[in-house]
């Protein structure tokens, strides 16, 4: 039994990091700022925002509650808190929350990973309910990596509240995100939540989605998107219905990510070399914690969260 548990978690394992890579593998070159005028992207640039800021604020924030505001950034968070995510109800409009939800947390757990823990086992078996096409250990680790961003994004946080005036230009330009990509990126990262694989360019996944939602459990490779898609990303309109862009996602936003159906594993050698391959995963989850990440994520959590809820 316990080496059953070995080589199914394994496996897990491997299948969340391909997972999380994903959502921050996508090739980009935009200039953060670029779509909102030269003055914001140069601006922006000089204060040491990263020409990925879209894309890394886009992963840092989709997925986060009230709770984890008032937990990692500001205790005064409130429900009108200004920050936009995924809608976790996957099967619901909008795609996107104008504010992070109030989730409901077990006070009376002390630890932040139980109420976590707990919010998940509570909706493990609910369709569409958050990461609906991925497995348990796959939900599990994807909060905890979330978490250890949450963290370190907390920490500079506070530094950056110290040093950057919520009413400068510099937050004006972090604040339009229609213009500097971020909208377009959220709305990306929920496409492929939703619908795992609809970007891959595999007609085996994607013909599934034309009919509408379904969950379809596949892995991203670890691959490097090949095909800049970034241009396309920002000329996409995301204006109307999952069932009316679907289509429309799988024609033009290709990125012909590797990825993995679910396989047959050789358990023999997996077993063998399970340290291995977590060391490996290890450093793969590692390597998404970029400094730049984190002051990206800082920065426009600090300039965005709502004046009204600070004291």
């Amino acid at each position: 039994t316990t080496l059953l548990y070995t080589i199914k978690f394994e496996q897990e394992v491997m299948k969340i990091t391909l997972l999380l890579v994903s959502f921050l593998g996508l090739t980009s070159t935009v200039i953060a700022g670029n779509h909102n005028g030269n003055h914001c992207g140069s601006m922006m640039r000089r204060k040491g925002l990263s020409k990925e800021f879209a894309k890394h604020v886009s992963h840092a924030i989709h997925s986060l509650t009230v709770e984890d505001l008032q937990m990692y950034f500001n205790r005064n968070a409130g429900e009108d808190n200004g920050i936009p995510v995924v809608n976790p109800k996957l099967r619901e409009q909008p795609r996107i929350l104008d504010n992070a939800p109030l989730m409901g947390y077990d006070k009376e757990f002390q630890t932040d990973g139980m109420k976590h823990f707990d919010v998940i086992m509570k909706g493990v078996n609910m369709d569409g309910w958050r990461l609906s096409s991925f497995g348990l250990l796959e939900r599990l680790s994807h909060v905890f990596h979330m978490s250890e961003i949450w963290v370190a994004a907390g920490k500079m946080y506070k530094k950056v509240a110290k040093r950057i005036n919520r009413d400068s230009a510099l937050c004006d330009c972090v604040r339009d995100i229609d213009s500097n990509g971020l909208s377009k990126y959220l709305q990306l990262t929920a496409f492929q939540i939703r619908y795992p694989g609809i970007t891959s360019g595999n007609t085996t996944v994607t013909d599934t989605y034309l009919g509408g939602f379904l969950d379809y459990h596949i892995s991203y490779g670890l691959e490097e998107r090949p095909d800049n898609i970034v241009d396309a990303l920002m000329d996409f309109d995301f204006n109307d219905s999952d069932e009316q862009l679907i289509s429309d996602v799988v024609k033009d936003l290709v990125d012909h990510a590797g990825f993995e159906m679910e396989e047959e594993h050789d358990e023999a050698h997996e077993m063998e070399h399970s340290k291995e391959h977590w060391e490996w995963c290890v450093g793969r989850l590692k390597s998404l914690l970029t400094k730049e990440l984190i002051y990206d994520t800082a920065v426009y959590v600090h300039c965005q969260l709502n004046v009204d809820q600070e004291q």
